[in-house]
């Protein structure tokens, strides 16, 4: 990586699982490129990790759990006070591959050398159960969606929205970007972030010649209460609370998103996620199904009047 010289630190959100923890910030340390330091915001009852047992590495102990908007907002002040050129962010439960780094920091030069403005650049994410990609998100008229064709592209491409955990985020451009919102707690959090690089004219950046496998929810065994057939599959399960906030984020963030002109097609699709939210409840949570689908209602109803914060 001739030329290339970045003083870069990495950021984990950390939550009530100390061994997915610990393979993360070992999956960091083994990066060909050096990261400098590690830090860490604790969002469990009990803290979960010590800052002794390491070196370079900074932990904030937060028991009232600030969430991920929280945790995000100290990480990007504290990375740019201690003078970082970016900031590497990750879940808890993200495995980027040896050469990660390295090849979205080459990336980002070779694309700045030809006038690209980057905010953001990320790796291809596979998910650790299922081995699929997930994808950058555009927003279209109204609502987010997959990139058409992503699946086809080989090297990179732009969009509007990636996941948090992989994210590497340019400092020099978020000194002048509006930092993430304080209020949604968790779930869409990276959307909103994202979106305000977009409106400042930042790129948000793809690299598919890198990727990091990443559990993207807790999947489990379940049958299908709404077939015939006697089996069991494969499928992601949520607590009430993602499902209030997944629901009440998304819908904020779209119908807010959305121009006047579109906002009546917005709450449609809303209420149509909402539908299908409950009916995925129905046919697949194993337990709490009514909790779950008021967890659902509750947090679009939310989303629609904008009562944000952390209110489940």
């Amino acid at each position: 990586m001739e030329n290339i010289n970045y003083k870069v630190a990495a950021y984990i959100t950390a939550y009530e699982d100390s061994e997915a923890l610990n393979k993360t910030i070992a999956a960091i340390q083994k990066q060909l490129y050096t990261i400098s330091e590690i830090f860490i915001v604790d969002n469990s009852k009990l803290q979960i990790i010590s800052e002794k047992n390491y070196e370079n590495i900074t932990v904030e102990f937060h028991p009232e759990n600030i969430g991920v908007d929280g945790g995000l907002n100290i990480a990007i002040k504290w990375a740019i006070e201690k003078g970082y050129d970016f900031l590497w962010l990750f879940d808890q439960d993200s495995q980027p591959v040896p050469d990660c780094l390295e090849i979205l920091l080459t990336k980002y030069q070779q694309l700045s050398e030809k006038k690209h403005n980057i905010g953001i650049i990320a790796p291809q994410i596979l998910d650790i159960n299922t081995l699929e990609e997930f994808p950058g998100y555009v927003f279209v008229d109204y609502k987010f969606l997959p990139l058409p064709g992503y699946a086809q592209i080989q090297d990179y491409y732009n969009c509007d929205g990636v996941i948090t955990s992989g994210s590497l985020v340019n400092l020099s451009a978020a000194r002048l970007v509006e930092l993430p919102p304080c209020n949604l707690f968790i779930d869409a959090v990276d959307y909103a972030y994202c979106m305000n690089f977009r409106n400042q004219g930042y790129e948000v950046i793809v690299a598919k010649n890198t990727i990091m496998a990443h559990r993207l929810g807790n999947y489990s065994q379940v049958k299908d209460r709404l077939s015939k057939i006697d089996n069991e599959i494969l499928t992601f399960t949520c607590s009430p609370s993602r499902y209030y906030y997944a629901c009440r984020n998304h819908t904020y963030l779209e119908t807010r998103q959305a121009n006047k002109r579109m906002l009546y097609f917005c709450l449609i699709h809303r209420c149509k996620c909402l539908i299908d939210m409950i009916i995925r409840v129905i046919r697949y949570e194993p337990d709490l199904v009514l909790l779950k689908i008021w967890a659902c209602t509750f947090g679009t109803f939310d989303g629609f009047r904008g009562r944000l914060g952390k209110t489940w």
